[in-house]
């Protein structure tokens, strides 16, 4: 929280500053203490130098931006404190990552992690089959806002900031008459995952940060056919079209297929994309939405059981025991 600016201090602040015991045995030669001002072995010191300091350390905001947007991608939080130390989030930053395998922030010391901005994961990315034997597709499963990998780690969720694991893909669909035939694409799950191609084979992106995914459209490129969604994506229909990307917006709604059917469309934040199977065959090509964030891609339809599943909704923290404390939003397991 940082030290008092004027008025009383004492030893036993500074203490308490850096983590340890009031009341406790320590001295302005410990190296924690002396940390708090940057300096080597305590000679010359005053007790008045510690006014305002703080064992706290903000994420630096004045890197690169992408559309307008504070971040920072795939952080370590060893980078930027030491163990025992406290890292914030700034309120107007977005800690990310474009890995379904990778979290956006990964916890490997013992620390405090205060979060006042938006920590996300991945999308997992729409799925679609091109024909010739088998036609089963599932979406990719979404991937960890926060990795966990160190003991005595405690996590504050503040009011207004956000934890979210990425959405879910959405599973590709068969066809009514052929479950071998080429299948629409699935929708792209919350957190930049792409829509499926289907046969137009024209990949639908991720948005970037703070902005919706990429609308697929048709093989002239000029109608769209699965809007891209704030969270989840779109998922293609009839005919094999492809789906919508997942976009990058907290909280964010989800995309739909753009038609007068019930195709596929794309869940909000922490809803499922919806698709037709398993609970009823609704016709060919029917392929899932993406989910929204921390939720599970759709399932596509198809003529017979298994139906396509959706890709698994990515864990808001994952990783080793720890404590937190959530006054914020999250999306996903914790």
């Amino acid at each position: 929280m940082g030290l008092q600016t004027s008025g009383a201090i004492s030893l036993d602040d500074l203490h308490v500053e850096v983590g340890g015991t009031s009341g406790t045995t320590c001295s302005l030669n410990d190296p924690d203490i002396r940390a708090l001002i940057d300096v080597g072995d305590s000679a010359g010191q005053s007790i008045q130098q510690y006014y305002g300091k703080s064992s706290e350390t903000s994420l630096p905001t004045g890197g690169s931006q992408i559309n307008g947007q504070v971040q920072l991608k795939q952080i370590t939080a060893s980078s930027y404190i030491s163990s025992g130390g406290t890292l914030r989030v700034p309120s107007n930053m977005w800690v990310w990552s474009d890995s379904r395998t990778t979290a956006a922030l990964i916890i490997d010391i013992s620390c405090t992690v205060i979060n006042d901005g938006k920590i996300i994961g991945r999308g997992g990315k729409g799925r679609w089959y091109q024909g010739g034997g088998g036609g089963t597709q599932n979406g990719d499963p979404g991937g960890p806002a926060i990795s966990v990998t160190a003991s005595g780690v405690t996590i504050v969720n503040n009011s207004g900031a956000y934890i979210a694991g990425g959405g879910g893909g959405g599973s590709n669909g068969q066809d009514g008459g052929d479950p071998q035939d080429q299948s629409g694409g699935g929708g792209g799950g919350a957190g930049g995952g792409e829509g499926g191609n289907g046969h137009i084979n024209r990949e639908s992106a991720g948005g970037t940060l703070n902005a919706i995914g990429e609308h697929a459209k048709n093989l002239s490129g000029n109608v769209v056919i699965s809007n891209g969604g704030g969270a989840g994506g779109g998922g293609g229909g009839a005919y094999a079209y492809p789906g919508g990307g997942g976009g990058r917006i907290l909280p964010g709604s989800g995309g739909v297929f753009s038609s007068s059917f019930v195709w596929g469309s794309g869940g909000s934040a922490g809803n499922a994309g919806y698709g037709p199977g398993p609970s009823g065959y609704a016709g060919g090509h029917v392929s899932g939405g993406g989910g929204g964030w921390g939720a599970q891609g759709g399932n596509g339809s198809g003529p017979s059981y298994p139906y396509n599943i959706g890709g698994a909704g990515g864990a808001a923290i994952t990783g080793v025991s720890r404590s937190l404390t959530n006054n914020g939003t999250i999306y996903g397991s914790t």
